[in-house]
């Protein structure tokens, strides 16, 4: 049986109809959700728990208090969430940049996208997926993020993206810079919730998005 070509659009809806992605993000706090998008690295949700449960105690994920911790203190704070040295510099060097801005949030978001997100990537330890994230979510920047979750399902639906992070940015931006913020939230919450719930071959072949394959994007059909 073939399968049924799909945009990106339309894998949107179908992810929004089939999937409840409430509370996918256990954030109360922006802060939490930069300090979570920095833990999140190379480790699993459970441990970046443990990891910002010990950092609400010790700073109430207020970058003036963490800035009050010593570097040891702070890498002692987040160490459940492992690569604790280098992270803890990354949440420095974030906490630095936030203080240019006096802490004030609604000033960062003010700053035009694309400034944004070359300021943030200037920063040692942060990297494309952690930027678009807090831009995403954080910032109202729109933007999509191309992360592993995001790969594996469009080589599911056999469409392999190119390899640096930048360049299937670009190709994929046309096809969903129709959604609105929120939408572009939703998009990327749907995909990692498939993602986590379908994470073998078999309950790849038993979920709702077996049947389709996504079409070609704008510049590969060229």
């Amino acid at each position: 049986m073939s399968s049924s070509i799909i945009t990106l659009p339309q894998l949107y809806q179908l992810l929004y109809d089939h999937l409840d992605t409430n509370g996918w993000w256990p954030a109360v706090t922006d802060w939490q959700i930069i300090w979570g998008a920095v833990l999140i690295q190379n480790t699993n949700w459970k441990n970046v728990d443990y990891a910002l449960a010990d950092l609400q105690q010790a700073t109430d994920f207020e970058p003036a208090r963490i800035r009050q911790l010593s570097t040891s203190e702070l890498e002692q704070t987040i160490r459940s969430a492992g690569f604790y040295v280098r992270k803890a510099q990354t949440i420095q060097n974030l906490c630095q940049f936030f203080e240019r801005y006096n802490d004030d949030l609604a000033a960062v978001r003010l700053v035009p996208k694309t400034e944004l997100r070359t300021q943030l990537l200037a920063l040692k330890g942060v990297g494309h997926e952690t930027a678009d994230t807090v831009m995403l979510y954080v910032f109202s920047k729109e933007t999509f993020i191309v992360d592993v979750y995001a790969r594996r399902l469009f080589n599911h639906l056999q469409l392999t993206l190119p390899k640096t992070y930048d360049a299937a940015q670009t190709l994929i931006w046309p096809e969903v810079s129709s959604l609105t913020l929120r939408g572009l939230q939703q998009f990327h919450a749907g995909i990692v919730t498939f993602g986590q719930q379908v994470k073998t071959e078999a309950a790849w072949q038993q979920s709702f998005l077996a049947d389709y394959q996504l079409a070609p994007l704008s510049e590969m059909k060229a």
